[in-house]
């Protein structure tokens, strides 16, 4: 017999995030379920206040420069929320007061190209509770489950201040139809290297500016990429070839050597996402990465 759902009592969002670590802590888990009872006072809590600056990122109709998307950009930012408040404010029992981030332009034909993992959100409102649902196609709940359930008490403000009764209480369900625990997990943040210009990388090759070049291959080296991207390397491993009389042949052999497995790692990516396949692909490219680092190093230290 199919019940009602129980939502699990917190007062506090560190136990979601807590949970759905534990949850993950063995692997990648499917269709996780989370549902929870709070008061409304937590969408002003610390854990929100912490995590908000980058949930404000998120939900701005304009991505950041270091963002391949935003997911206000796809819900049409304010536009789209104003929206919800107008359906909730016109029938509270609305099943429309609802935000969706893709269709199936966005996904068919894409490849391995960033799209939103974060699918919909949807709103209702019956007595003194505010019932939230979010689905999303897979959430890595190390780093960027804060960010969402953050971008969750957001868009619950925005709907109050909207006028719509005060509830007392939330019901939050948020359903993933894959759901992972990564660390160094970047959250969809593009490594320095592949956000600035060809120039600047020519700049720093030509005149030696190790201090840079070391910056943007050890950020480059700590990020783990949803999105593969190889633009930034392959500039800098060009600009390294004409300049290698200025730089130790090893560290052009350890630099393109991780070019290679970088590509190798995005091909791969392209037919998998469990990364138990794309792990060992992940590891020899972050050891070529390692090698050029410290070369680079062991020459601007004189060794």
């Amino acid at each position: 017999m199919v019940t009602g759902l129980e939502y699990k009592k917190t007062d506090d969002l560190d136990a979601i995030w807590n949970d759905a670590k534990n949850a993950c802590k063995e692997g990648l888990v499917f269709n996780l379920l989370l549902a929870y009872e709070f008061e409304i006072r937590l969408i002003e809590s610390n854990f929100v206040k912490l995590h908000e600056k980058q949930a404000e990122a998120w939900q701005s109709e304009q991505p950041h420069p270091k963002f391949n998307f935003s997911h206000g950009q796809h819900f049409k930012g304010d536009s789209g929320l104003k929206y919800v408040v107008d359906e909730l404010r016109a029938k509270s029992s609305s099943r429309r007061a609802l935000l969706s981030l893709i269709d199936m332009d966005d996904i068919m034909g894409t490849g391995d190209k960033a799209i939103p993992s974060f699918m919909v959100a949807q709103f209702g409102h019956t007595g003194d509770v505010l019932y939230v649902t979010e689905y999303f196609r897979a959430l890595e709940v190390g780093s960027f489950l804060p960010i969402n359930l953050a971008e969750m008490a957001l868009m619950v403000r925005r709907i109050l201040q909207g006028g719509l009764a005060r509830p007392k209480t939330v019901r939050l369900l948020l359903l993933a139809f894959q759901a992972h625990f990564t660390p160094h997990f970047h959250c969809l943040e593009k490594a320095d290297l592949d956000v600035v210009t060809g120039a600047e990388i020519g700049a720093a090759v030509a005149t030696q500016d190790r201090k840079r070049l070391l910056g943007w291959l050890d950020d480059k080296k700590n990020r783990y990429e949803s999105e593969v991207l190889t633009n930034g390397l392959e500039e800098m491993v060009g600009i390294v070839r004409q300049y290698s009389a200025k730089y130790p042949r090893t560290f052009l052999t350890h630099l393109n050597h991780s070019l290679l497995s970088l590509k190798q790692l995005k091909a791969l990516r392209a037919s998998h996402s469990d990364e138990k396949i794309t792990q060992a692909e992940h590891e020899k490219y972050v050891e070529h990465l390692e090698g050029a680092i410290r070369e680079l190093r062991g020459a601007a230290d004189g060794t």
